[in-house]
């Protein structure tokens, strides 16, 4: 992985040099450069996210985490196995990509915990965790069952550990409620998803949702959002999936993208079990590149911008084969524009023809160029997706980009 970033930065090192040699005025180049560092603080400067875990034993910590990240996989302390509570864990032990967890078991419970512990209460753990490394979310977890108890003490205790990052982090850290285990309310012999599809269960999905609401805005804890979830996953011995009646995982996962800071979201996205979630922000990346792209076409400068769309095109093919998790390079990125039928040529044919096109008009080249810009590297970026991360052929991929490029601005462009 670290590899891979590596090369990212590789890739945006050329980019950023190329900018510099423009010569246009320092204004245009600061904007240039601006968009530019977002992007590099999203790819580059990318980091596994912090999510911290609040809730009593029995919510669902484990079953949510696995819904959404993995397989039947445990997170492992990155201390000493079971040691003590409130500690920052690794997710998943053996493999890649990592998540960091904040396991926060036995918050707003009373009894000395049953593991090796450090400090004298799970809260006074957690709270030496906290200022030691920041959260980036805190996901509050509350069995549907269980919205009628008191939790009075644990959402205190929460508003602590958010006062507690804000004081020695400066971060205000999003919360976001997750409402487990919806399969268990009434009527219970009810167990299809969706579980909202029946009236009398839905109603009291309603009901547990509105009654968290008003908790947390009786605590004066500010919401992202509230998620009803059931994470109920079976596997067999060979770790596939025999039944799955996970509901909301989906919705859960891009509020927590949403959620997250920029340089936490890609490694996320990548370890996300979801490919609805995964292509939803390989979406967002190529928005992101398509806008650079247009800004950098914009400007009325022959053949010089060519190597920077160049090294954005290719960079956004390594970004989204990377939350494909595929291997994929700088010559990878290449071979594939090529097999679309995209070649150094026939890109330059495509700009400096429609410039030509509109010298006579005054001011239009320069929309024109940063439009067939965007659109050129628009269906780069869904054919890219269509390729890694559907699986789909290189015709099916020649195809997405062709649309592609023509529904970005009704542009016609036979590449």
């Amino acid at each position: 992985m670290a590899e891979k970033q590596d090369e990212m930065g590789s890739i945006f090192s050329f980019i950023k040099g190329q900018v510099d040699k423009l010569p246009i005025s320092q204004s245009k180049k600061t904007k240039m450069l601006d968009q530019l560092l977002k992007l590099k603080t999203m790819t580059v400067d990318a980091r596994e996210p912090r999510i911290a875990l609040v809730g009593r034993r029995g919510s669902g910590k484990s079953s949510l985490i696995n819904a959404m990240f993995g397989q039947e996989r445990q997170y492992v302390s990155s201390v000493k196995s079971g040691t003590g509570k409130g500690k920052w864990l690794w997710y998943p032990s053996d493999a890649e990509p990592k998540i960091r967890l904040l396991d926060s078991r036995g918050l707003g419970e009373s009894e000395a915990p049953t593991e090796e512990f450090e400090e004298d209460t799970p809260l006074d753990e957690l709270i030496k965790a906290v200022t030691e490394e920041q959260p980036d979310v805190f996901l509050f977890l509350i069995k549907a069952k269980e919205a009628d108890s008191r939790i009075e003490e644990d959402l205190q205790e929460l508003n602590k550990l958010r006062k507690i990052v804000k004081e020695n982090h400066h971060y205000d850290v999003p919360v976001i409620c997750v409402v487990t285990q919806v399969d268990e309310l009434d009527p219970p012999h009810y167990k299809q998803v969706p579980f909202d599809a029946n009236p009398k269960k839905k109603k009291n999905i309603d009901e547990a949702i509105a009654l968290m609401s008003k908790r947390f805005k009786d605590s004066e804890i500010p919401l992202l959002n509230i998620i009803p979830t059931c994470s109920y996953i079976d596997f067999d011995e060979s770790g596939n999936i025999e039944y799955d009646m996970r509901w909301n995982i989906d919705l859960l996962s891009d509020y927590l993208i949403e959620a997250l800071p920029s340089e936490a979201k890609l490694k996320t996205a990548k370890a996300m079990q979801s490919q609805f979630v995964k292509k939803k922000f390989a979406r967002t990346i190529v928005g992101t590149f398509t806008a650079i792209a247009g800004l950098i076409g914009a400007e009325p400068i022959p053949f010089a911008d060519f190597p920077i769309l160049t090294g954005i095109q290719g960079l956004m093919i390594v970004v989204i084969g990377f939350i494909a998790d595929k291997e994929i390079n700088t010559k990878t990125t290449s071979e594939f524009i090529a097999a679309l039928g995209i070649n150094v040529g026939i890109g330059l044919l495509v700009r400096e023809g429609v410039r030509a096109a509109v010298r006579f008009i005054p001011g239009a080249g320069l929309v024109v160029s940063g439009a067939v810009a965007g659109a050129v590297t628009y269906g780069i970026g869904q054919a890219a997706i269509a390729y890694f991360l559907e699986n789909k052929n290189i015709d099916q991929a020649k195809e997405a980009y062709k649309n592609a490029n023509k529904e970005y601005k009704n542009e016609d462009i036979d590449s």
